[in-house]
């Protein structure tokens, strides 16, 4: 079983820091900012290496090793059924920054919102 995330586009004061907790990231989920174009995130993302359509308009990625992730593009959310590591997640979500820069993620486990720092900070922590 993987740790899955969605991917949102949001707007969030810029002195804000991550990671929201789920307390407060539960007002920011409420007004998501969609995405103008499915097809275009879809072609955005196989542009990565390691991307290849999947099944049903998804696209599947695979990385390093073991690494793998199917992406759900939806209107508001791009679901991430995630077995990747940090590196490989990151790697995808940095990609799309480029072309989003309001993305987030956002851990469907621990209902926080992170940026890439967050992500990657918490990720590394201990457990």
């Amino acid at each position: 079983m993987g740790y899955d995330v969605q991917f949102i586009q949001m707007t969030v004061p810029s002195d804000i820091s991550f990671p929201i907790n789920a307390d407060n990231a539960e007002e920011f989920l409420s007004n998501p900012v969609p995405f103008d174009n499915p097809e275009t995130v879809g072609k955005k993302l196989l542009e990565i290496e390691g991307a290849r359509p999947g099944p049903e308009k998804t696209i599947d990625y695979l990385g390093k090793g073991m690494s793998y992730a199917r992406l759900f593009i939806e209107t508001e959310t791009i679901h991430v059924e995630n077995n990747c590591g940090a590196g490989d997640l990151l790697k995808i979500y940095n990609h799309l920054l480029k072309t989003y820069p309001a993305l987030l993620i956002f851990d469907l486990q621990s209902k926080q919102l992170h940026n890439a720092s967050s992500y990657e900070e918490w990720w590394t922590s201990p457990l």
